[in-house]
C-alpha cells in the first residue's frame, strides 16, 4: 500500500493520556479521522482519472487503527497499480489490453484502430516510462499545516472535555 506519514510530536500529551485514556484515545481517535478526511478528499481530487470499471480514486481510503495506547492513521490504496500511478515508472512494456480499454473509453477508438493506438501508446511508455502523479505527496505537503493544527489541538480538546 502507498500513501505517506506525518508525525506529530504533541508535547505534554503524555501527561494527559495517563490521566484520561479513554478520553485521549477518543480524541486521538477523532482528530486523525477528521486529518484522515481532509487528505482523502485532496488526494482523491489529484488522482488520475482512469478509464477502467474500477478508478484508482475509489480505492483509496483512510483507516485508524488503535494499538494499546497508540493511534495510527493510514491513508492508501491496496491496488498493485497505485505506486506505478504516484512514482511513474522508467520504461517498460506494459500490458496492452489495460490500454486497450482506456483508449476505447476515452477516445472513442475500436477495432484494429484501438489495437494500434494501445500498441503505440505501449511503446512509448516502453521508451519513456511515465510520470508520477504523486497525489499522496502533493495532497500531503500542500494540507500539511492543516492537518498539523488539527492535531495539535489534541491536548486542548482532552482538556476541554474532561473540565
Amino acid at each position: 500500500m502507498i500513501g505517506a506519514r506525518i508525525i506529530a510530536n504533541l508535547s505534554g500529551l503524555d501527561s494527559l493520556m495517563k490521566r484520561f485514556p479513554e478520553v485521549s484515545r477518543e480524541v486521538r481517535e477523532s482528530k486523525i479521522s477528521e486529518a484522515l478526511l481532509l487528505l482523502e478528499g485532496r488526494v482523491k481530487e489529484k488522482t488520475p482519472q482512469g478509464a477502467g470499471p474500477i478508478h484508482l480514486r475509489d480505492t483509496i481510503f483512510p483507516k485508524v487503527q488503535v494499538t494499546g495506547d497508540q493511534v495510527t492513521g493510514i491513508l492508501g490504496t491496496p491496488q498493485e497499480h497505485g505506486e506505478p500511478v504516484e512514482y511513474g515508472t522508467k520504461p517498460h512494456f506494459p500490458p496492452t489490453e489495460p490500454i486497450r480499454y482506456w483508449v476505447r473509453k476515452v477516445l472513442g477508438l475500436q477495432g484494429k484502430e484501438a489495437r494500434t493506438a494501445a500498441f503505440l501508446i505501449a511503446r512509448a511508455i516502453s521508451r519513456r516510462g511515465t510520470k508520477g502523479a504523486a497525489m499522496f505527496e502533493k495532497g500531503f505537503k500542500e494540507n500539511e499545516g492543516q492537518v498539523m493544527r488539527l492535531l495539535e489541538g489534541i491536548a486542548g480538546e482532552i482538556v476541554r472535555r474532561v473540565s
